[in-house]
């Protein structure tokens, strides 16, 4: 009797699956995440080197599930399974109460908190500014009435104290304390881990306060009805409400700012560049973002002071209103920062530190070594 033919359905399954990974790498593609804010991998580079190491496949699978027809509802399925599950906080965001997202804080200790104060201390030394410190609490170490039950703790009180004790109580100005009798849940964006423009006008107020300063008249704006910060971009919870984001403008405000990158320099009008506001990224609008060195010019303000702020971006609001406060101010991020501006500051005439910066940024940055190098 004959055997009927088997039919080759493994070498079908190979044929089909090229097939389709053919159509698929052939398919258009983006190349940033907009929900996710982030660059999307690029196709793999074939050498025969990378077949045999595996990089290859590495690469081939990272850039699939990047570009994975509906990706993003996908990654959103995930997400809202996971709370379903009971793993609230899996992809290193926490959903809270009232629609807060919080980051969850990774690995930090006061050690190297110490060691990046340290370091400072000594540049503020070298250079005899008079400095103040001003070390920002995460959210969700503030706003523990908006955490779920079960959650991961913040450290963000021992990293205050500890920062507290290191640079002395005149010259630190606790957050916490400034905080304490307004309503924090106004202080921090739902879907961010930055200040809210209220926040970052408290703590200008208390800066002020400290320093013997005036408090100057500024003009509130609504700007966005539509901000989404870096804890939704991760979070994957794409049906969170979002943000509003609001500015507040010096009344006949006239400033220069000047952001240099590497050897180029770019001069503007403004404080504020609205044409973040139609990005999914809003927040650059508050000073452009992130920048290696960034030179304000208050061409209002004849009262000799300059001041430098060593920061992170937390201090990026902030600085829209202290601007109203000084002749120039510099900020420097030493995230990006590898200029020798310490003879322009010393030539410029600055006298006065400020060191803004995020707690855990502050506990865990690599990056404050590069300051003997500015």
């Amino acid at each position: 009797m004959k055997q009927p033919k088997r039919k080759p359905v493994l070498a079908q399954c190979f044929f089909a699956m090229l097939a389709v990974l053919s159509v698929f790498f052939a398919l258009p593609k983006q190349s940033f995440a907009e929900n996710e804010k982030r660059l999307l991998a690029d196709p793999p580079q074939f050498s025969l080197q990378a077949l045999l190491d595996g990089t290859l496949t590495a690469q081939a699978q990272t850039y699939i599930a990047d570009h994975f027809p509906f990706r993003e509802a996908f990654v959103g399925l995930h997400a809202y399974a996971d709370q379903l599950f009971g793993m609230n906080g899996d992809s290193g965001v926490i959903r809270g109460k009232d629609g807060f997202l919080f980051t969850q804080q990774g690995s930090v200790s006061t050690q190297k908190e110490t060691q990046n104060i340290e370091k400072i201390r000594a540049f503020a030394a070298q250079t005899g500014m008079d400095t103040t410190w001003m070390i920002v609490p995460a959210s969700g170490a503030m706003l523990g009435e908006k955490l779920p039950r079960f959650h991961k703790s913040f450290c963000d009180d021992a990293l205050l104290d500890a920062a507290k004790q290191a640079v002395g109580s005149d010259a630190f100005l606790d957050v916490r304390s400034i905080f304490a009798p307004l309503d924090t849940a106004k202080l921090y964006y739902r879907t961010d881990h930055h200040l809210t423009a209220d926040g970052s006008r408290a703590l200008y107020e208390s800066y002020c306060a400290a320093k013997g300063l005036p408090v100057q008249t500024f003009t509130k704006t609504r700007t966005s009805d539509g901000f989404y910060g870096t804890a939704y971009s991760k979070s994957g919870l794409w049906l969170t409400k979002p943000d509003t984001l609001d500015i507040y403008e010096e009344d006949g405000g006239d400033y220069t700012v000047t952001i240099t990158e590497g050897t180029e320099s770019k001069t503007y009008d403004s404080l504020y560049f609205p044409a973040h506001l139609a990005e999914k990224d809003q927040y650059p609008v508050f000073l452009d973002g992130n920048h290696a060195l960034v030179k304000i010019e208050n061409h209002r303000c004849s009262n000799g002071k300059k001041l430098l702020i060593l920061k992170d971006s937390f201090a990026h609001c902030f600085a829209t209103f202290l601007a109203a406060n000084y002749e120039t101010i510099y900020m420097v991020d030493l995230r990006y920062c590898r200029l020798p501006v310490r003879e322009q500051l010393f030539a410029d005439g600055v006298t006065e530190l400020l060191v803004l910066y995020g707690a855990e940024n502050l506990a865990t940055s690599t990056d404050v070594a590069w300051l003997t190098l500015i």
